[in-house]
């Protein structure tokens, strides 16, 4: 949001600035330019109209519309035209959302507590972050270098599910990523309205107070902000005190947080529309053949020499692994790291920079040091706070390296007797999160990918005492799901491995009837550390493509539905 906002108030800063190359907007009557009007959206039936500005053209091309033009190839005037058309197709989804929620005003009226105090929040943050904008550049940090260290998992919330009725399987949407509010912690016994005068004021009152309890950089952002919002307003004729300035800004932020919110809630109700699913299982199972078939023309048919890097690289987007004996043999591990602590790390780069000419030590004792410092890491323990969903760390003073190997060997062997790989997957997830520290582990699409080829050689960007551990694994295609390794030391510190599977086609042959075929999409985990299957990969990326097609049809179609009358010369007028 802090983009999406920022991103805009500098549009505003520059309008009177001329972005538009060619522009001479100089000696204008800059309130009668911008508020201009473009474009005329009335229903034909209820007569029901909205406007689009001069203003929201110049916003909109800045925002997005100049992507035509300099990604594209579109030319200035094709660009301003697809941003009046975005613009107009906008309006009338406001127009729809109002009406089949019976919302009007803005959101005075139609709207529930709970979604009046979810706009009024977002007035309140967008605020404050607009102003840390300004805030980073006095200190000199940017938006991309913030960064959270809370570790959590994510998985996979799906989206769809199969379902046996009357003899055949059925798709039913689950809807359960379906709500614009489900993220809102909303506080019932304190709900705000923007309508309403003491709250409207409190906006501004409160956050000129966080500026005065803030330190001189917060206040000199807080005057930057002031000054880009009256260069915007140039040439206007308004009144230019900071209480008033701010007045409008709110609005602004108010306006474009309401019709966000609209335009995403008259979406998600068309997703949300039918219990079955529009997408059938012949679809699921044509695009999983497509896959395949592409795959094996490609590698197969065509010999791409790139299978290796693709399969090493792109794990998820590759559907057809190549069985030939003298094919690279692909498999997977996740991988527990117990990492040095900088200071262990900066003493094992100096032991092993070290000979036995170096500081009267001989190899036998430099070797001793280092045992010493693997013996000295001390595992990082996690425990899942339920109500945040973030992984904390607690006391490890009582923990060992050979202490938690224990206890993950131990899980392990219990869950491999469930003979579940879903269940053992799981379980060596719970590892990723409470031990370890390879950050490339969290929330990752695949394990880490290791291959041996025709002539037994390594095909692996990993070190050499990794790779060594994970062939052992491996052996020679006899590995199970769930096998660790022993401790392996490297330059990070002491890993565990843990094998996660060969990859292999799913299907021997495609001798197999369509249910059968379907139950293994539905029940094969892409990784098996996330319940994430190939079902809900095909699902989401037909569901995407269709619904991507359902919106262009529909808007199609709402656009008959309406009168729209353009002003081409004052769009024309853009040009210069």
């Amino acid at each position: 949001m802090k983009k999406r906002f920022a991103g805009i108030l500098m549009c505003l800063m520059m309008l009177c600035m001329s972005l538009l190359a060619g522009c001479s907007l100089v000696e204008r009557d800059y309130s009668k330019y911008y508020s201009q009007t473009i474009a005329i959206i009335t229903h034909k039936e209820t007569g029901k109209s909205i406007e689009v500005t001069k203003r929201e053209v110049v916003e909109g091309y800045q925002s997005y519309g100049y992507m035509y033009e300099q990604s594209y190839g579109y030319t200035r005037k094709q660009a301003l035209q697809l941003t009046l058309s975005m613009l107009e197709n906008r309006k009338i989804t406001l127009l729809e959302s109002e009406n089949k929620f019976n919302v009007s005003e803005n959101g005075k009226n139609g709207l529930t507590e709970e979604e009046q105090t979810y706009l009024y929040d977002q007035v309140v943050d967008s605020l404050k972050s607009n102003l840390d904008v300004y805030y980073n550049d006095i200190i000199g940090e940017t938006a991309e270098e913030e960064t959270s260290d809370d570790i959590t998992f994510n998985g996979y919330d799906k989206t769809a599910t199969l379902e046996f009725q009357n003899g055949s399987y059925v798709i039913k949407k689950t809807n359960a990523v379906l709500d614009p509010l489900a993220d809102y912690k909303f506080d019932s016994s304190n709900p705000k309205n923007f309508f309403d005068s003491d709250d409207y004021n409190a906006i501004y009152e409160n956050f000129r107070a966080f500026v005065l309890g803030s330190n001189e950089d917060y206040q000199k952002a807080f005057l930057d902000y002031a000054r880009t919002l009256r260069l915007s307003e140039y040439g206007q004729n308004l009144s230019t005190d900071t209480p008033s300035l701010f007045d409008r800004e709110i609005q602004r932020l108010y306006k474009l947080a309401y019709e966000n919110y609209m335009i995403t809630k008259y979406s998600y109700s068309n997703k949300n529309s039918d219990e079955i699913s529009s997408i059938s299982t012949s679809d699921i199972l044509n695009m999983y053949s497509s896959k395949v078939r592409a795959d094996y023309t490609q590698y197969v048919l065509e010999g791409d020499s790139s299978y290796d890097e693709d399969v090493q690289n792109s794990l998820n987007e590759v559907y057809y692994f190549k069985d030939d004996k003298d094919s690279t043999k692909f498999f997977t591990v996740a991988n527990v790291l117990f990492k040095f602590t900088d200071e262990q790390q900066a003493e094992y780069d100096r032991l092993t920079s070290l000979s036995s000419d170096d500081g009267g030590l001989t190899t036998e004792q430099i070797n001793q040091k280092i045992d010493a410092l693997y013996s000295q890491i001390i595992p990082v323990v996690r425990v899942l706070n339920e109500n945040t969903g973030v992984y904390e760390e607690v006391d490890n003073s009582n923990y060992s390296v050979s202490y938690v190997y224990n206890k993950m060997s131990s899980a392990l062997s219990s869950a491999k007797a469930t003979n579940n790989v879903n269940y053992i997957g799981d379980t060596i997830n719970d590892f990723i999160y409470q031990y370890n520290e390879d950050t490339g582990m969290f929330n990752a699409t695949n394990n880490y990918v290791i291959g041996i080829n025709s002539a037994g050689e390594v095909v692996s960007s990993f070190v050499e005492s990794f790779n060594n551990a994970a062939i052992e694994l491996y052996n020679n295609g006899n590995g199970q799901i769930g096998d660790i390794s022993g401790l392996v030391r490297s330059e990070y510190g002491i890993h565990v491995l843990i094998y996660t599977g060969e990859c292999k086609n799913l299907f021997d042959s495609l001798n197999v009837s369509d249910e059968q075929a379907l139950e293994k999409l539905y029940d094969t985990r892409v990784n098996i550390l996330v319940d994430k299957t190939y079902f809900d990969v095909i699902y989401d990326e037909i569901y995407v493509d269709n619904y991507t097609y359902f919106e262009n049809i529909n808007m199609n179609y709402l656009r008959q539905e309406y009168s729209i009358e353009e002003y081409q010369a004052r769009l024309d007028d853009l040009m210069g």
